[in-house]
C-alpha cells in the first residue's frame, strides 16, 4: 500500500495508522459500520499527499474505488446462490460445504506459488503505472531542495542555473524520496 498508492516513508505510515485508528474507534464508539480496509487505504493516501512533494497515483485509486463498488454486489450474488443451494435441502448444504472448502484449497494453493516469509517480506517489485513514465519524478523534482552538494551561486540559481530551470534540467534524479 506504501509503495503502489503513494510512496511513504516511517513518519507518514505513524500518521496513516493512527489516523485509522482514531477513525475507527470513534466510529466504533458512535455505532457506525466502516470497512477498516477502506480506512486505512485513505490514512495512507492522505498521509501521502500531507508530505511535501507527495503524489498519489489516483489511476490506482480509482481501481480500489471500482474495486470497493464492485464488492457488495458480489457477495450479495455469492450469498444469494449459496442461500438458494443450501434451501434445497441435505444436498444443497453438501454442495456449499464442498465448494466453500474447494475454493479455500485453491487459494491456499496460489499462495503457495510465492510464499511471503522473513527472507522476502520487505522486497520491492516494480509498481505497474497507467500513468506517463516521469510524472511522479517530474513532481518530486519540483518540490524537492537540491541534491547535497550542489552550491547556491546568487539570489534565485543553483550551479549557476536558474532556479525555475533546475528542475526541467536534462540530470537524471537520482536521490531517494524523502
Amino acid at each position: 500500500m506504501g509503495k503502489g498508492i503513494t510512496d511513504i516513508q516511517p513518519p507518514q505510515g505513524f500518521a496513516a495508522q493512527t489516523g485509522a485508528a482514531v477513525t475507527i474507534l470513534a466510529s466504533s464508539h458512535l455505532g457506525f459500520a466502516l470497512s477498516t480496509t477502506q480506512v486505512c487505504s485513505g490514512a495512507v493516501m492522505g498521509s501521502g499527499l500531507g508530505r511535501k512533494g507527495g503524489v498519489v497515483r489516483w489511476s490506482t485509486a480509482g481501481r480500489m474505488v471500482i474495486a470497493w463498488g464492485l464488492t457488495l454486489p458480489a457477495a450479495g450474488l455469492v450469498s444469494a446462490g449459496a442461500a438458494f443451494l443450501a434451501g434445497q435441502g441435505d444436498w444443497g448444504i453438501t454442495t456449499v460445504a464442498v465448494l466453500g472448502l474447494a475454493i479455500c484449497g485453491a487459494i491456499w494453493a496460489a499462495s503457495r506459488r510465492k510464499p511471503v516469509d522473513s527472507s522476502n517480506v520487505n522486497d520491492v517489485t516494480p509498481v505497474e503505472s497507467a500513468e506517463p513514465a516521469g510524472v511522479v519524478t517530474a513532481a518530486l523534482q519540483t518540490v524537492s531542495p537540491p541534491p547535497a552538494g550542489t552550491t547556491t551561486t546568487g539570489a534565485g540559481t543553483i550551479d549557476g542555473i536558474p532556479a525555475q530551470a533546475a528542475p526541467h534540467s536534462p540530470t537524471p534524479a537520482t536521490t531517494a524520496v524523502r
